[in-house]
């Protein structure tokens, strides 16, 4: 299981998607036209081999719009986690009582996404290439970024290394992401869950809002100190949590 992909929700995709091409250099390689009947537009935007997708509701009744309402702003949406088999996946969960609310079921790929509520407050989704055998493969096939991704690749960024969620009670919910992946938390750090490529880690929300919400992503890169430099120039909040775009802080790591 891998660390693929992790989406943002935006009222304004095209500023979100500017400031992370100025600031990581991420291009746009994909507008699906199959979102829009989730009342949504979207861009990926590969980062080495993971991608950052950026979706914007183009319709008030769409999900996505009803999330930003209750964030009251932007915030992150989504965590992808691609798998060799979605499938044996979705059954093993759904035995687990997670709800399914959407699936994408043909001949090239495989996926299911899940209740936020059955994922401790974040939309999770179990996607299978079905053209790569083997879900490792650096720069396999990814149909949620067109055919064309790999050209859109930057050289600042080689891939999303992990993924930190925050919530009231970290335990609690590192605990059930363990069971929803069948995946052992790290015996060191029980904040921290180990994927087969990537990083899922649980953290205290800060302040008294305690809902769960994707706090950080880290992108492996090859110059924090360029990346460090590019946000100040674009006059973007940054500290040592990283840089704050689409309201979740980007954290260079080499």
């Amino acid at each position: 299981m891998r660390l693929r992909q992790v989406a943002l929700a935006s009222r304004d995709l095209d500023l979100v998607a500017g400031q992370l091409r100025d600031v990581f250099g991420l291009n746009v390689a994909y507008n699906d036209p199959g979102i829009h009947h989730y009342g949504l537009k979207n861009a990926v935007l590969p980062a080495g081999y993971g991608f950052i997708e950026v979706v914007q509701p183009i319709r008030e009744d769409a999900s996505a719009a009803r999330f930003l309402a209750r964030r009251g702003g932007d915030a992150g949406y989504m965590v992808i986690l691609q798998t060799a088999d979605a499938e044996a996946e979705r059954a093993r969960v759904v035995a687990l009582g997670v709800r399914v609310v959407d699936d994408i079921d043909s001949a090239h790929y495989r996926c299911a996404h899940f209740h936020p509520a059955d994922f401790g407050g974040v939309l999770v989704s179990f996607d299978q290439q079905r053209t790569e055998t083997d879900p490792l493969v650096p720069d396999g096939d990814w149909w949620p970024a067109g055919p064309d991704w790999r050209e859109a690749r930057s050289g600042d960024v080689s891939d999303v290394a992990a993924v930190t969620l925050a919530t009231g009670d970290p335990d609690a919910l590192a605990r059930r992401w363990s069971e929803r992946l069948d995946r052992p938390l790290d015996p060191s750090d029980p904040g921290r869950l180990p994927l087969d490529r990537g990083v899922v880690r649980f953290v205290r929300a800060r302040g008294s809002d305690t809902a769960t919400t994707i706090r950080a992503i880290d992108l492996e890169v090859a110059d924090i100190a360029l990346i460090t430099r590019r946000a100040r120039s674009a006059g973007l909040d940054i500290d040592p949590d990283g840089v704050l775009i689409g309201g979740v802080r980007f954290r260079p790591v080499t």
